[in-house]
């Protein structure tokens, strides 16, 4: 018996450095803080680029959660990026775990899978009538996820878009705005760690408006990256809020996203396949 707890006692003596250490490559980070003087606007934009998640995949388990109107859905999710690919949300049934419905971004059009009910939507970014006359594309859509500034329409930042922007501060933060089709106006939110805290697009006249806030920020070992998203939505008189949230990201990893369409499924509209589950007011 004795033998066996000095086993036991050895075994925790080896296993407890490996504990800690998992603990702590991951910790909370507090955000915001005071402005340094930068030099010029090029300064700012160079250091927000070069904050940056660098990744060639990301993947992630956690939730996402609908608000439109007086109906609320929360439902466990899981994302996957295949950096200038695929952007996959998969969402889950509660307590089962089984798929409820998959969408799928990629740079030439989207795909929503309703397992359910088993119906897709398929549409082109060009065929679009939701999406016309804007020039936000996938890499714009990819940058949001990721709390990364991006030009309207444009695959990367380079330093030739550096003058498309004008830099601002307001409340310890760098504003940056740019402009795209139809008059949007485009403004990056970057706090003292250089990072993107907020992403806004909008333009008054036509009611249009999109929010994207990160929180809960955290560092993972050499990563560093926000936990939560809230994104508000508004167009005309219907607003839709959208908070996802994880607890860390599986960062380069290898892993196969399914992009298939069940051949017995029914071809429906954007606004049939999600009225089902969100009432937009």
């Amino acid at each position: 018996m004795k033998r066996y707890y000095k086993y036991i006692s050895l075994l925790f003596i080896l296993i407890t450095p490996l504990i800690i250490s998992s603990c702590k490559s991951k910790k909370t980070l507090l955000t915001g803080g005071t402005l340094t003087e930068k030099a010029n606007k090029n300064e700012v934009i160079t250091d927000a680029l070069k904050s940056e998640l660098d990744f060639r995949t990301i993947t992630t388990k956690g939730s996402i959660e609908f608000k439109a109107g007086n109906s609320s859905q929360k439902v466990p999710a899981v994302f996957k990026i295949v950096r200038d690919s695929i952007l996959q949300a998969s969402v889950r049934i509660p307590i089962i775990g089984g798929e409820a419905m998959r969408i799928n971004f990629t740079p030439d059009s989207v795909i929503i899978i309703d397992r359910l009910k088993k119906q897709y939507m398929a549409e082109r970014y060009k065929d679009s009538k939701l999406v016309a006359g804007f020039d936000f594309n996938y890499y714009n859509l990819q940058a949001l996820f990721t709390n990364k500034m991006f030009v309207p329409g444009n695959k990367t930042v380079e330093n030739k878009d550096f003058d498309k922007f004008t830099v601002t501060t307001l409340n310890d933060t760098y504003l940056m705005q740019t402009k795209g089709k139809s008059d949007l106006l485009y403004n990056f939110a970057v706090d003292a760690s250089d990072r993107v805290v907020s992403t806004s697009i909008g333009n008054e006249k036509k009611n249009i408006s999109i929010q994207w806030i990160y929180t809960n920020f955290i560092k993972d070992n050499n990563h560093v990256y926000p936990t939560n998203m809230e994104a508000k939505v508004a167009f005309t008189k219907k607003q839709v809020n959208i908070n996802i949230s994880y607890d860390k990201l599986d960062i380069d990893k290898d892993f196969n996203v399914d992009n298939s369409i069940p051949s017995r499924y029914t071809k429906v509209g954007f606004t049939d396949i999600i009225g089902a589950y969100i009432k937009l007011k």
